[in-house]
């Protein structure tokens, strides 16, 4: 729990140590998006930011936030009262981290390179840099306790096109090409995808803490807790999770593929002989197979009954003056009668008015907003589930009070984005980067732009965030979507407004890549729709709408229709009819 004089304790250990600047990422050994309390817990302590995807840069005198333009309006809220900045990524008049430490000279700086990327570490440097490993993590009290809890076998043919062996096989088979004796692979849901393992180590992502190192020189290893497995691992040697170090040391001059922008810095410059480059499992589990495929529009189908069943709910309690909270615990109630669901996939967002437009606010049992009809237009929801055979994420926006014309107008060229780059077919080699443009633009047109992504990859039973597959308008650095879109991919388009103050909009859907056909031009892909959930039409201005985007939405509610009607009956059924109509002028 952060409290400021955390801050002044964390200085008066630098001085000792003789640094002029401390930074926290936010991250930890696996460079995991969201990363297990354990390692969440320092930046928590230093700073009171509730978000991802932040660095935390302490000096002496000042702090820094950096973050992206998913959170400025909430950071703003949550640093209001403490002495720490905010520094926009991305921003004009806003440095980068690297800028801010260079400019200042804050040298020595101290890292832990147990959690940052040799790629980032080395942007921070200069030639009067001096860069210190430190590991400040020891003040924080109390701190959480990693995982204990058995990691469960993800094996079984139903659930999986390849076996563990014939996904180590293909993996050693790329290695082999990149001149490599050895991969070394950091990263938890590589980890977890290749054995056909999973755990739960990190709150909505079904990952466990290891190392695995493939080699068919020195063999395949597994670095884990070893009272967390108490079944055999065939062609695999388990070893405790501390004895990577020790054993990257003993094979330090062998050839091995490793990413550096994914492994951390320790274990990196241990290996004397690395050959850089992607983990050849990145790519692999992002193509999912026929059996993952199967699963995945299976498990659609059930999460869109949940969605519907909450639609429902919404129309029957919305003047009850419900709060974002209570919406969002009946949701997961909904997810829950399904006997396939694990867990939701992350913390829902359930929001409404100026909440909904913090991109990723979310609501809690002690801090949220009431849903109220005479104040409110919107509430937007944002959520998703960990299945036995998927990973869904779903945003849709519920008209509850009375929409302005500002909102119509917005809420209609929201969908005409989702619609126009659902609707695109692309040359092979075609990237996320060449195609956004479909979506963004419909919003370019008048001057708006949403400070984010167009839509990312999604894991299977993995993270909801999966590169390299995405829809950005730019290459970023530090995001690896840039990947050539190619079938078996599953991607989320989810374009939106978000105007400060007053209300936030989006649509989200998952796209399946498919083969579209094959001329003398080419081979060229097109989208599936693998996302079953009514969109709300009360708040269009069909005037807007090309007679093919009202086709589209027709002919996308006649599928929804389709495949959640043998779901339900009585009331639920007319429920899901009504709100699957066809629209016209």
């Amino acid at each position: 729990m952060f409290k400021k004089e955390n801050l002044e304790i964390l200085r008066s250990e630098m001085k000792k140590a003789g640094l002029k600047a401390y930074l926290i990422v936010t991250g930890d050994p696996h460079d995991s998006e969201e990363p297990a309390p354990y390692w969440g817990a320092e930046r928590n302590f230093f700073c009171p930011f509730s978000g991802d995807n932040a660095q935390l840069l302490i000096t002496q005198k000042d702090a820094y936030l950096f973050t992206d333009g998913r959170f400025f309006i909430s950071a703003e809220m949550e640093l209001k009262d403490s002495t720490i900045k905010l520094m926009k990524m991305g921003t004009k008049g806003y440095p980068t981290v690297q800028e801010l430490i260079k400019e200042d000279e804050l040298y020595p700086l101290g890292v832990n390179e147990l959690t940052i990327s040799p790629a980032f570490l080395k942007s921070l440097t200069n030639k009067k840099s001096t860069i210190v490993d430190s590991d400040f993590s020891y003040l924080v009290s109390p701190r959480p306790s990693l995982c204990k809890e058995k990691i469960w076998r993800f094996d079984q043919s139903e659930y999986n096109t390849l076996t563990r062996d014939q996904k180590i096989e293909q993996v050693l088979n790329e290695v082999e090409k990149k001149d490599a004796e050895a991969n070394l692979i950091t990263t938890l849901d590589d980890i977890a995808w290749i054995l056909n393992l999973r755990g739960n180590d990190i709150n909505c992502t079904p990952v466990f803490y290891s190392y695995l190192y493939l080699s068919k020189k020195v063999g395949n290893h597994l670095f884990v807790d070893t009272s967390r497995i108490d079944y055999p691992l065939d062609n695999i040697t388990i070893h405790p999770y501390e004895e990577i170090s020790s054993f990257l040391d003993e094979n330090k001059n062998v050839a091995t593929l490793v990413d550096p922008s994914r492994c951390n810095a320790k274990l990196y410059n241990i290996l004397n002989n690395r050959i850089d480059g992607k983990a050849p499992s990145s790519l692999m589990k992002a193509i999912k197979g026929e059996v993952e495929i199967k699963n995945i529009i299976e498990i659609q189908e059930l999460d869109g009954v949940a969605l519907l069943k909450l639609i429902d709910f919404i129309d029957t309690h919305k003047n009850e003056k419900l709060t974002e909270w209570d919406y969002a615990v009946v949701l997961e109630q909904f997810r829950r009668e399904s006997p396939r669901l694990i867990e939701p996939s992350f913390t829902t967002i359930a929001a409404c008015g100026p909440n909904a437009a913090m991109m990723h606010y979310a609501p809690s049992e002690k801090v949220h907003a009431v849903v109220d009809p005479t104040n409110t237009v919107e509430l937007l929801v944002d959520s998703g589930g960990q299945y036995y055979g998927g990973t869904t994420d779903t945003t849709r926006t519920f008209l509850i009070g009375k929409p302005t014309k500002e909102f119509i107008h917005d809420y209609t060229l929201t969908l005409k984005s989702v619609i126009n780059l659902s609707r695109t077919i692309f040359l092979d080699g075609s990237s996320g980067v060449t195609i956004d443009i479909k979506a963004r633009e419909i919003m370019w047109r008048e001057g708006m732009d949403y400070k984010c992504g167009t839509g990312h990859g999604v894991g299977y039973v993995l993270p909801v965030h999966e590169g390299p597959n995405g829809f950005r308008y730019r290459v970023v650095p530090n995001r690896d979507d840039s990947n050539k879109l190619v079938p078996g991919m599953i991607t989320t388009i989810e374009p939106g407004v978000y105007k400060e103050g007053k209300y936030g909009i989006r649509i989200e859907n998952n796209l399946l890549t498919v083969p579209a056909f094959e001329t003398s031009d080419g081979v060229f892909y097109k989208f599936q729709d693998v996302t079953y959930v009514p969109i709300e039409t009360k708040a269009l201005d069909l005037s807007l709408l090309s007679d093919d985007e009202i086709e589209y939405l027709n002919n996308y509610h006649q599928d929804v229709y389709n495949r959640l009607s043998k779901y339900v009956n009585g009331h639920l059924l007319e429920v899901l009819k009504e709100k699957t109509k066809k629209v016209s002028r």
